[in-house]
């Protein structure tokens, strides 16, 4: 009896040993792969040699965050409460396409930024979404700058995520003087840093007649963010770098994915039927002072995802918007009604005027 407890006492020992061992030479590899972007990178510039803006004053713009094709409205997600991790091929298959037909019809628009398109990721079945959204606005250039890559992520468990590689682009059909990616740095501890998004945002310039540039910023902000924490040092990070750019007499606009609700937004004028909430971080115009958000008042543009989407049960907001430099007048703003078929989000439409300054 003594000899057979042993037995098992040694094999117990050595299992504890292989898992601390796996575990271990697990986390060194995910250090040695560790995605490490500098705070400033210069983007390559893909696609067509897009024309000039000259003496143009107006534009529109459109900002989607895609959900790299993979939170349509049968889905929930494991990390928002969720089961699921990724959807079924023939799910991502449809949405996919739902999402390449929409940006084709929107092929007259100057400016479209995505947030979370993936390039080569196991979630959305290492599709480069990215490359064949491209092929179907053969008139735009466009730039990728990544917020999230990894080798392997281990969770959930049982049915991991796997390797990921997505980010924010932007489209456009005139020519960039350049493309940076900005990165937030945020102090995330390990092992937790080596698995989760690498935050930024995406400047765009383009040179105005009068020497002037015009800014486009491709925002996706800090989601799972307790106590707003993240958020308020990506508001501040972002406050410093375009205020600086306005007093420089150049043209911004922002718009994306903010992760927070636009100033003055009051759930109780959304027309659709849709269950409402709010979201209590701090004011984002005590960052922009005299700056304008433009969002449309009446329609959502996100759905929670712990759950698949019911309309009237499942809660949404606004998170998707865009903020216009004070030298910048909104002509019009307005959310397409897609029904989260394809994406928790819904694709968000501006025009703008460039203001004439004396």
């Amino acid at each position: 009896m003594k000899s057979f407890l042993i037995r098992i006492f040694r094999i117990f020992l050595t299992v504890i040993l292989l898992a601390f061992l796996v575990t271990g030479g697990f986390l060194i590899y995910s250090s040695l792969q560790e995605f490490r972007p500098d705070s400033f990178e210069k983007l390559r510039i893909t696609g067509k040699d897009s024309a000039q803006i000259g003496s143009k004053r107006e534009f529109s713009f459109l900002i989607w965050n895609v959900g790299y094709a993979g939170l349509g409205e049968g889905m929930d997600f494991f990390y928002d409460g969720g089961e699921m991790v990724r959807p079924s091929r023939r799910e991502f298959d449809r949405n996919f396409e739902q999402i390449k037909g929409f940006l084709i019809q929107q092929d007259t628009v100057d400016f479209i930024l995505l947030q979370e398109a993936d390039s080569c990721s196991k979630r959305s079945y290492y599709i480069n979404e990215i490359g064949e959204i491209a092929s179907l606005l053969p008139e735009y250039s466009y730039s990728f700058g990544i917020n999230y890559y990894c080798r392997f992520v281990p969770v959930p468990i049982f049915s991991p995520m796997g390797k990921v590689v997505s980010g924010i682009a932007t489209f456009s059909v005139y020519h960039p003087l350049v493309a940076t990616r900005i990165g937030f740095d945020h102090t995330i501890p390990w092992p937790k840093r080596l698995y989760f998004m690498k935050r930024c945002f995406v400047v765009t310039r383009f040179r105005l007649p009068d020497n002037k540039e015009f800014l486009v910023v491709n925002i996706h902000n800090s989601a799972y963010d307790t106590g707003g924490i993240f958020r308020r040092e990506e508001m501040e990070n972002l406050s410093v770098s375009l205020r600086s750019e306005y007093e420089k007499g150049n043209y911004i606009v922002a718009g994306g994915d903010w992760n927070a609700n636009p100033p003055r937004y009051k759930s109780r004028k959304i027309i659709t039927g849709d269950k409402t909430k709010a979201d209590k971080f701090i004011p984002l115009d005590s960052f922009f002072p005299g700056w304008n958000f433009a969002y449309d008042l009446f329609f959502p543009t996100n759905r929670d995802v712990d759950k698949p989407y019911k309309k009237g049960i499942t809660p949404t907001t606004i998170i998707d918007f865009f903020l216009v430099s004070p030298n910048v007048e909104v002509l019009a703003v307005s959310t397409f009604s897609t029904l989260f078929k394809e994406s928790d989000h819904q694709p968000v439409y501006l025009k703008i005027s460039l203001k004439q300054i004396p």
